[in-house]
């Protein structure tokens, strides 16, 4: 699902929600654990809320980084376990360029 919306100072903010079986890549890590990466065009000057849904799989970690052109920078405003089975990452797009950005988690069953 994916929404956005315009904060007061004028700012967009696009949000999404992915779960486990739509994640591009798969990555089975051993002893229970699985690595999931989502990649996502982020606008520029813009909020994106990337939100991990993981069903049986409980996230354990998260991180993001930028695909492509890493001479410019992005910020993550949050990244942390939101519940027991949902990961949360905020990242702001500073630059006047869309920039490709992946988001990764590592879950375990």
């Amino acid at each position: 699902m994916k929404k956005v919306m315009m904060n007061k100072a004028g700012l967009k903010h696009k949000k999404v929600v992915v779960n486990a079986k739509k994640a591009k890549i798969k990555q089975d890590l051993g002893g229970g654990f699985r690595r999931f990466v989502y990649t996502f065009t982020v606008n520029p000057f813009n909020f994106f809320t990337f939100t991990f849904t993981g069903g049986a799989w409980k996230p354990v970690s998260g991180g993001w980084w930028i695909a492509n052109d890493t001479s410019q920078t992005a910020y993550a405003v949050s990244n942390y376990s939101w519940t027991p089975n949902n990961w949360r990452t905020v990242v702001y797009n500073p630059t006047s360029s869309a920039r490709t950005i992946a988001f990764t988690i590592i879950a375990k069953v």
